[in-house]
């Protein structure tokens, strides 16, 4: 079996979310994407309470993720999506996380990152006590000796099959709203070549922990049209990411 593994540039919020909804309900493989977010732009999640981030300043832009967890303040990272059939993933949820975080642990330790995954504190959670995601490291989160380096965050629907959205950003400078993050710029460059490093590192990785093959590839165009309904009705209706 493939994964398709799709390197988009930076777009905007409404554009990255609507792409990863619209590979999560219309793709018919295991898709890994990696994209960035051109203007820097907040991402609350799906149980979050709009209220709650009254405080975002007023030019930053406020997407709400399918995904559950803590608000992440996207700026200077490698962010990617995992969308694949259920039977891809271990159906118990903490060990898919395991899975994909000893994946990024080995990609990063490879470029020199010190980096491990932690054995002990609270589980990941859907409706987290802390509003931001990198706040509080919790039990099998990646951590340096500066705190948590990448976040996380899952959503896993039945219809129209079984299927898993997994949501992955790793820090490279930590963001102006998020400066109790770790980041890679901590122990090494973070310039376009340690960029590409990194993605083709976490594309190995995660390949080989699923048992696929990867292989380039783009959205098709039932796949781009969902996306384009989905970022003019959803992501970019106010009502929407006020929803809660």
């Amino acid at each position: 079996m493939r994964l398709r593994v799709m390197l988009d540039g930076a777009a905007d919020a409404s554009w990255n979310m609507a792409v990863d909804e619209a590979l999560l309900t219309a793709g018919d493989r295991a898709t890994l994407r990696f994209y960035g977010w051109s203007p820097h732009a907040v991402s609350l999640g799906w149980f979050q309470r709009w209220t709650d981030f009254a405080d975002v300043p007023a030019d930053v832009a406020v997407v709400r993720r399918l995904t559950g967890g803590g608000a992440i303040h996207h700026g200077d990272e490698v962010t990617f999506s995992l969308t694949c059939d259920a039977a891809v993933l271990p159906g118990d949820i903490a060990a898919s996380y395991r899975l994909l975080h000893d994946a990024a642990v080995a990609a990063m330790r490879r470029l020199g990152v010190p980096c491990s995954r932690l054995d002990a504190g609270a589980h990941q959670q859907a409706r987290p006590d802390q509003r931001w995601c990198f706040a509080v490291p919790g039990r099998d989160d990646v951590v340096t000796a500066r705190g948590k380096l990448l976040g996380s965050a899952q959503r896993r629907t039945r219809a129209p099959r079984p299927r898993i959205l997994h949501h992955g950003s790793i820090v490279l400078r930590r963001p102006a709203l998020t400066p109790f993050t770790a980041a890679l710029a901590d122990a090494i460059d973070d310039d376009p070549a340690t960029v590409e490093r990194l993605r083709a590192a976490l594309t190995t990785g995660i390949a080989d922990a699923l048992d696929l093959i990867p292989a380039p590839g783009t959205l098709s165009p039932a796949e781009h049209a969902l996306a384009t309904h989905l970022q003019a009705t959803r992501y970019r209706d106010p009502a929407f990411v006020r929803r809660r």
